[in-house]
């Protein structure tokens, strides 16, 4: 019976992970608009938050490697392993990058608006 509602609730994070991973994506392009209107703290505040659901992400990966784990489906375990490596790597290199461009561009203004004064 416990064990129903566990396959329950796996279901619903890898559901609950698959969002939060669009969701560090989706930030730093919404921290655009606030380059647009120079609110680089906003940016930065965006950027913290986008990597902290990647690291979120990640640990609701591991909760259900656990999971295969303690249940002793080593088979599930190989098929999936690659195929969640790749995702992670992908998940955290386009995380990286949008916040990375984001970034440069709050230091290239910045640059811009000392020279400026």
């Amino acid at each position: 019976m416990i064990m129903e509602y566990f396959n329950i609730a796996l279901l619903y994070l890898f559901l609950i992970s698959l969002f939060l991973g669009m969701v560090s994506w989706i930030l730093p392009i919404i921290a655009i608009k606030f380059l647009k209107i120079k609110n680089y703290k906003m940016v930065r505040n965006l950027a913290i938050i986008s990597l902290g659901l990647t690291a979120l992400v990640i640990s609701i990966q591991y909760l259900y490697i656990d999971y295969l784990v303690y249940k002793d489906n080593l088979s599930a375990l190989y098929d999936t392993n690659s195929a969640l490596l790749f995702c992670i790597t992908v998940l955290i290199t386009i995380t990286f990058l949008l916040n990375f461009i984001n970034m440069l561009f709050v230091k290239i203004n910045n640059k811009i608006n000392k020279e400026n004064k």
